[in-house]
């Protein structure tokens, strides 16, 4: 099975782009009530661990260096897996040191939105090549992580001419990791975004999809995994009988 944790995807765009890939056999939005605050490695390491992070992590003192065991994630249910990238687990922090430096630059007046988004989109390119060539290896559970949405939509959610060419770039991975399902995909963003000027900002409004069943709509961030192992279980069951 596959997951696809695409950072800051927020649902309103996915319907209004028409990401058909995207929007898979059941989508919805994700329920992120039980949260404070919208912060990426918390919602990411709830994900994981099934469970509400927010107050370990806050009482840690870090954030971006705080890591999950494998022990204490979904993953260690399986026999084998593989990771890119995910905040809370095996985030790249070094991959990610130019974007801030030039976000840093962009806010100091001492660079140009443009040189931030071309670090962001190299990024994303190098991120991409490697799931692909990851998801030929023969794993029973993989995950990808891309901050593209997120890392654009930060300095231009308003701008909708550049956010339509992020979500088609991120439909079309989905078309690209769909080829290479062969139990289940699992779409999923930790929070939404809403449009402050040309800026953007976190919101509640997280977005998951499916190519599986799943009648529910309104899922819990921490319940979602479970929700999705649902129909492959009953699907295995129905081969075995």
């Amino acid at each position: 099975m596959i997951i696809l944790g695409l950072d800051g995807l927020d649902y309103s765009c996915v319907r209004n782009f028409n990401c058909r890939n995207l929007m898979q056999y059941s989508y919805g939005y994700t329920d992120l009530s039980e949260f404070g605050e919208m912060k990426t490695v918390v919602l990411w390491s709830s994900f994981l661990a099934e469970m509400n992070m927010e107050k370990e992590i806050q009482d840690t003192g870090v954030l971006w260096d705080f890591k999950l065991p494998a022990e204490r994630t979904f993953f260690a249910r399986f026999r084998n897996w593989r990771t890119l990238d995910v905040p809370g687990f095996s985030y790249d922090d070094a991959m990610h040191q130019q974007e801030r430096e030039k976000l840093k630059n962009f806010f100091d007046k001492k660079g140009s939105i443009e040189e931030y988004d071309q670090v962001v989109f190299r990024n994303h390119q190098k991120s991409k090549e490697k799931f692909l060539r990851m998801l030929e290896e023969d794993c029973d559970i993989q995950m990808g992580y891309f901050a593209l949405a997120d890392a654009i939509g930060h300095l231009s959610f308003g701008v909708s001419s550049k956010m339509r060419i992020v979500y088609q770039e991120l439909d079309d991975l989905v078309s690209e990791a769909a080829k290479k399902d062969n139990n289940g995909l699992l779409i999923l963003s930790d929070h939404g975004m809403e449009t402050v000027g040309r800026f953007g900002d976190h919101s509640r409004q997280g977005f998951w999809s499916s190519s599986l069943n799943i009648a529910e709509n309104n899922l819990k961030l921490t319940h979602l995994f479970k929700t999705f192992m649902g129909p492959i279980h009953k699907v295995n069951a129905e081969k075995i009988a």
